[in-house]
């Protein structure tokens, strides 16, 4: 069956090597990136702005100047609160391959202080020279600084070897099919029968197992696809709350309402007036 990555790394630098990276600076504004998982390591720094993090059930709230480092396989999600610039690099086990297979076995500090960010944002700007400069020799400079990036991190920041690690990837693996119907499925209407029936279970095995391996119930990462598909239907039209929530599968105004207000801190109309008044 074929694995599922909720989301799509995109090919933004790609330098002919056996893997694709990305690497980029990100300038945005109230973007919101649901629950999701991939088999990458992901490194940001925030240059401007505020953007809250989950990984797993820890929280972090990211200002100027902070890093955070989200291991392969784990489940997160971001929200930015406002406008927001930060440099985002996303690198596949894939590039280590022959190189540091064991890698696969290894838990980074999610967390460097703001001494150990700025150390690590030397390598990073250095890299982003190296990108912008379009001479084909700067590709074997981009490398090397990447590995080097990586070397200081795995001797540096690396905190723990995985003692779960094979449990934990059977685990996401195992309900992956799961994420990929919701994925696909979630502006309709879904149960957790539908769920459990992918995985020939019961609902209330497939009630356990979701919980296990993502640490939200099903309902949870469900509501988190459709409020963050509303979001994005909210700043970019004009349309009606009410037929946007129809678009999306949200059907219960009140429970949608108070999940929306958790996650923004506000009320649809709230969002869309700060929009239109920005706008003018």
């Amino acid at each position: 069956m074929k694995e599922f990555k909720h989301e799509n790394i995109l090919h933004k630098r790609h330098f002919d090597l056996q893997f694709s990276i990305r690497f980029e600076v990100v300038d945005d504004v109230n973007f919101y990136s649901p629950f999701h998982w991939h088999n990458h390591i992901e490194i940001l720094y925030v240059l401007e702005g505020k953007i809250d993090f989950k990984i797993e059930q820890r929280k972090y709230v990211l200002g100027d100047g902070d890093m955070i480092i989200i291991n392969s396989e784990v489940i997160h999600s971001s929200k930015l609160c406002g406008h927001a610039r930060y440099i985002l690099l996303q690198v596949p086990l894939s590039a280590f391959e022959g190189v540091y297979e064991e890698i696969e076995n290894v838990v980074l500090k999610e967390r460097p202080t703001s001494l150990e960010a700025e150390k690590l944002f030397a390598y990073l700007s250095k890299m982003l020279k190296s990108v912008d400069d379009k001479r084909k020799e700067n590709r074997i400079k981009f490398v090397s600084l990447l590995y080097d990036f990586f070397y200081q991190l795995l001797t540096l920041y690396k905190v723990e070897q995985k003692k779960s690690g094979a449990a934990s990837y059977y685990g996401i693996n195992r309900i992956s099919p799961v994420m990929a119907y919701v994925e696909k499925e979630f502006r309709n209407k879904i149960s957790l029968g539908d769920a459990a029936d992918i995985l020939n279970v019961t609902p209330e095995h497939m009630c356990r197992l979701f919980k296990k391996y993502t640490d939200m119930t099903f309902n949870e990462y469900l509501m988190s696809l459709r409020i963050s598909a509303f979001y994005q239907m909210l700043q970019n039209s004009d349309q009606k709350i009410s037929v946007i929530m129809d678009e999306c599968g949200l059907t219960n105004y009140k429970v949608f309402i108070r999940e929306f207000k958790k996650t923004f801190g506000k009320t649809p109309e709230q969002v869309r007036e700060e929009r239109r008044k920005s706008s003018l």
